[in-house]
């Protein structure tokens, strides 16, 4: 009896080779199928991580623009906005649930916060003392830019980040930083409005709940070659195979990173279903080689088992059949030999063709795509002759104008001495087209966003000559006042870690208003644009020369500050500038003067430096200009005494120390007393009876002129009236008032409130007042002086250049000659015969003449034959106080000197 094996025997090889082919096609479809799935894998993450990258990006802007208002309204008006700070910020809130605190930090220190309650120890906080904001500030604020930081960990346990919007203002100077406009950004917040996680996982924002397609990481890269730890997801993300996208945002960049949820090996859905297809194909195909050879051998004996064989495989192959049919997959053959085609039905239903046709090559040619012949023409032909499997992808033009997308694997073959290529094909249309419309999305995106690089090229472009504009004058192309405020800012920030040494140079120019106004604007510009030239020419790479002024410059050297070299340059300059240079066949002459301070160490106040510089400028001028002058401790000694003074005239004038001493006018030829001249005398706590050359050139700075000029006045007054009591009438007061209290459009009305009799009061005016006067405030308040019966004395008469046309104007009722032309009369014949003219062009108008600085009788009795009224001077008394002037006029002292 035979043996299984026996009649198996015949019916390996058939089995062998029909194993072969549906393993090959097999493997052949399950490799194709994991790259395309791949593919999409890659397309699908890609996709998702660019929708996820917008969102957050748009939560981020929503942040950024919503505070920008708040900060622009502090740019325009900072008092407004800080008085309705607690509205508008509980405005920005409610309408920006992502914001969990506002505040404002002019200056770099927080002054206003919103809400206040538990944030009471952040106000006053200085932004400025974090090396991490100051460092991340320095380039973003230069150019306007947000900042953000963070994530940073909250007192609730909560992470947020920190949104910092710079403020530029013009309540000080044009462009100049105000400050900071701060929002705290929750983190958590952030990711529910962006969908990376859901409002139910608590406060675990670190995970990862908006997809369950991917895994996501984010970093901050804000930084070049300063990349920080991921803040959100799995950090091993970043150090594998991962889709990357950068958000940009006014402040920052993240970096995304995205894998799919199960990683890049998970294997495909239907992977296990076409191995057991093709491991049932195999075993559908063999099994029935292996019966049909027993059968064969052992027809006569099995006939019956044969038929029941057979019922088997037509189950089988109907089976096989199902399958291929749920798979919309089509069984081919071609014989090489015979150069024919065998097609199932599913091969004529896939190419648009009725089924029963015979599949010949010229069939085949007319239903696929003319394009794609010849790369489907290729492909068999390399299979052919390389001996390896076959691939291919074309397209079929439908009877209905359609096409659709075939794939074809298949493996070369020979059976019965016959060489075959074996294979199967599947639509593909859906495939290709959704890859065809992912392509076009990116493409899309891609040209949107080179569309958006090329705008925010241009807009930064523009931002950029618009702060090189506001930063350097237009005339010169030298730095602004703002610019050197930066650098000023700047040299002080890195005073604060380091040693820094600095020099400053203060140059103004002398003569240029000469030059300006006597050969016009433009001449006056193109020494401007010399004087930046020689200044450009003459410091060294790295000092920063600005213009501040007019014609001031300002020159900033860092890190040289030796006295030797700042005396050096500033020689060297004022040379240069001493060399003459043509303008329209005009030669300019000009010089500068230079006040330089210097700084060394930590925490330099450079914006004291820029004002010591300026005062040792004035020094310089003061000593006969065309040089240059260090600020030291003398000239610093100088300014906190008057500083000292300066306080203590406030304090004198509130606590009334400022009294009228009063000097006598005697008649000139009966020696009686007809007046006197009240002068102010100080009477200091401290120093005692100080006279005006002590304290009115401060006084004057501190524009409190008007004031004293008042109150000699009223105190005058009160004595006249207190002597009229006590039986001793002074016929009148003479009293100083000051160029400044003549402008005083209230003079008039402020006088008429007080008890002045006619005659009692003479104003001493200045000459130089009226060289030229042609203020009308100032002839209208001396018309109404006279009209109140207030006398007018002209002072100093002799010393300046009143001319005759000048006192026929003013008429005034007394002219006093100056003590510098009434001491040598004795001696000189040339002040004796001016003194002479003097009285004799004041009898011509009628003016009565007083001679002040009579130091002995021989000099009171010389004026006297030359015709003066009244003298005044020591001969006759020196000024006296009150109660000595009182005691004075009744023992008639004048009259024992005389």
């Amino acid at each position: 009896m035979r043996t299984i094996a026996d009649w198996a025997r015949p019916s390996i090889l058939p089995a062998a080779i029909a194993a072969t082919v549906i393993f090959v096609a097999g493997h052949a479809y399950e490799r194709q199928g994991e790259r395309l799935y791949r593919n999409e894998l890659h397309a699908r993450v890609a996709n998702e991580l660019t929708l996820i990258s917008a969102r957050l990006e748009g939560e981020i802007d929503k942040s950024v623009s919503a505070l920008r208002g708040l900060a622009n309204m502090f740019a325009v008006s900072p008092e407004q906005a800080a008085a309705q700070f607690d509205v508008l910020a509980r405005k920005l809130m409610v309408q920006n649930v992502q914001l969990r605190r506002v505040s404002a930090a002019p200056d770099g220190v927080v002054a206003q916060t919103f809400p206040l309650p538990g944030n009471e120890r952040y106000k006053g906080t200085d932004l400025n003392r974090f090396h991490s904001f100051r460092a991340a500030a320095e380039t973003n604020r230069a150019f306007g830019r947000p900042l953000m930081l963070g994530p940073m960990h909250l007192p609730d346990g909560s992470r947020a980040f920190n949104l910092f919007i710079p403020v530029f203002g013009t309540d000080r100077g044009a462009f100049n930083f105000w400050g900071y406009i701060e929002g705290v950004i929750d983190e958590r917040r952030i990711y529910i409005d962006a969908g990376l996680v859901t409002p139910s996982d608590g406060r675990k924002s670190e995970h990862w709940k908006g997809s369950a397609t991917i895994s996501l990481s984010i970093r901050d890269v804000s930084v070049s070659g300063n990349i920080q730890d991921p803040f959100f997801g799995d950090p091993e993300i970043f150090n594998g195979d991962s889709v990357r996208r950068t958000v940009d945002f006014p402040g920052g960049n993240w970096e995304l990173a995205a894998i799919p949820a199960t990683g890049w090996d998970t294997p495909r859905d239907n992977a296990t279903q076409v191995r057991l297809l093709t491991a049932g194909a195999a075993l559908v195909i063999i099994l029935p080689i292996f019966l049909t050879g027993g059968l064969v051998s052992e027809r006569q004996r099995h006939l019956a088992g044969m038929r029941a064989r057979e019922t088997e495989i037509r189950a089988l192959s109907q089976r096989l059949d199902l399958a291929l049919e749920a798979s919309k997959t089509g069984i081919w053959e071609i014989s090489l030999g015979r150069q024919e085609r065998n097609w199932d039905r599913r091969m004529f239903l896939l190419h648009g063709l009725p089924p029963g046709e015979a599949p010949s090559n010229e069939l085949w040619r007319s239903v696929v795509h003319p394009d794609d012949l010849a790369a489907a023409d290729q492909a068999a032909t390399a299979a052919i002759v390389e001996q390896s499997g076959y691939f291919s992808q074309y397209r079929v033009l439908l009877p209905d104008g359609g096409i659709r997308h075939l794939r074809n694997v298949g493996s070369l073959l020979t059976i019965d001495g016959d060489e075959k290529l074996i294979g199967i094909s599947w639509d593909v249309t859906e495939d290709v087209l959704l890859h065809d419309r992912l392509k076009a999305a990116k493409e899309e995106s891609e040209r949107a966003k080179a569309l958006a690089d090329a705008k925010n090229t241009e807009l930064e472009l523009a931002k950029n000559r618009i702060e090189h504009n506001a930063l350097h004058d237009p005339l010169t192309g030298l730095g602004n006042r703002r610019k050197l405020d930066e650098h000023l800012n700047a040299v002080a920030i890195r005073s604060v870690a380091e040693d820094v040494r600095i020099g400053i140079l203060h140059i103004d120019l002398d003569r240029f208003k000469q030059i300006n106004d006597t050969l016009g604007h433009a001449a006056g510009d193109a020494l401007l644009v010399h004087v930046a030239k020689i200044l450009g020419e003459a410091v060294a790479p790295g000092d920063l020369v600005a213009r501040i002024g007019g014609d001031e410059f300002v020159v900033v050297v860092c890190d040289r500050n030796s006295r030797a070299y700042l005396s050096a340059l500033s020689q060297r300059v004022i040379e240069l500038m001493r060399q003459p240079i043509e303008y329209n066949g005009h030669m300019c002459r000009f010089g500068v003067s230079i006040g330089i301070a210097v700084g060394s160490g930590r925490r330099i106040a450079t914006r004291k430096l820029l004002v010591n510089a300026d005062i040792a400028l004035y020094r310089a001028k003061a000593q006969g200009r065309n040089r240059h002058e260090f600020f030291d401790a003398v000239i610093e000694a100088e300014i906190v005494r008057n500083k000292r003074i300066a306080d203590d005239i406030l304090s004198g004038i509130e606590n009334n120390e400022f009294i009228p001493y009063y000097q006598p006018q005697i008649c000139a030829r009966s020696l009686e007393l007809l007046g006197a001249e009240a002068l102010i005398r100080w009477r200091h706590p401290q120093n005692g009876i100080l006279p005006p050359s002590r304290f009115l050139a401060i006084a004057e700075d501190l524009n409190v002129m008007a004031t004293l000029d008042r109150i000699m006045l009223e105190k005058a007054l009160i004595d006249a009236s207190r002597w009229t009591a006590k039986g001793m009438p002074l016929p009148k007061i003479s009293v100083n008032v000051s160029a400044r209290r003549l402008r005083d459009e209230t003079l008039a009305d402020s006088l008429s409130g007080l008890s002045i009799r006619p005659g009692q009061i003479s104003f001493e005016l200045v000459e130089a007042i009226f060289l030229d006067e042609t203020d009308d405030i100032v002839q209208k308040n001396i018309q109404r002086i006279k009209e109140l019966g207030i006398d007018i004395e002209l002072d100093d008469f002799g010393t300046g250049h009143t001319s005759i046309v000048s006192l026929l104007k003013l008429r005034p009722k007394r002219l006093k000659i100056d003590r510098q032309l009434v001491a040598p009369i004795l001696s000189s014949r040339h002040e004796q015969a001016l003194v002479r003219s003097i009285i004799e062009i004041g009898r011509s108008l009628g003016i009565e003449i007083v001679a002040e600085g009579v130091e002995t009788m021989a000099h009171a009795e010389l004026l006297s034959a030359l015709g003066c009224d009244l003298l005044q001077g020591y001969a006759f008394a020196a000024p006296l106080s009150r109660e000595d002037f009182q005691a004075y006029v009744l023992e008639q002292r004048w009259k024992a000197a005389s």
